[in-house]
């Protein structure tokens, strides 16, 4: 099976995958296509598709003025973590340790899905968390 064959394959399965249980596109596609590359190709590859569903999402919905006026804080905390980030990424990680990091979380979050039912409200600590949630969320992608 040839290389683009393998990455069609892993997109056309993850897909499948976010239909039917609604388990992230993102998460099931990398941890298939670290198989077959690094960690660092396989996150290349995902910024186009992951850009494009989350921009369909966002204006599939209709109030996109609704969320910016209430994730403003989110949005730049993600903005100010990938830029001035002193977490280590992927990207700065060498040999097994950033495959560790991201089978690591991968599992957790497999696990999370699997045993937590009811997600807790966190709508009143919304306005410190969000900004606080988006540096880490930055700074982990970078």
């Amino acid at each position: 099976m040839t290389f683009l064959a393998i990455i069609v394959v892993v997109f056309v399965f993850a897909g499948m995958i976010k239909g039917m249980i609604g388990l992230g596109l993102p998460a099931v596609s990398m941890g298939l296509l670290t198989i077959a590359m690094s960690p660092f190709q396989a996150a290349s590859l995902l910024i186009v598709p992951s850009m494009v569903t989350n921009i369909w999402q966002l204006f599939a919905e209709g109030r996109v003025w609704t969320f910016v006026r209430r994730f403003w804080s989110l949005l730049l905390g993600i903005v100010v973590g990938s830029v001035w980030s002193f977490l280590p990424t992927l990207s700065q990680s060498h040999g097994q340790s950033s495959e560790i990091l991201l089978g690591t979380m991968l599992i957790l979050y497999g696990l999370y899905g699997l045993c937590v039912k009811n997600l807790p409200h966190l709508g009143k600590y919304e306005r410190w968390l969000s900004p606080v949630v988006g540096y880490i969320g930055g700074a982990g992608t970078v």
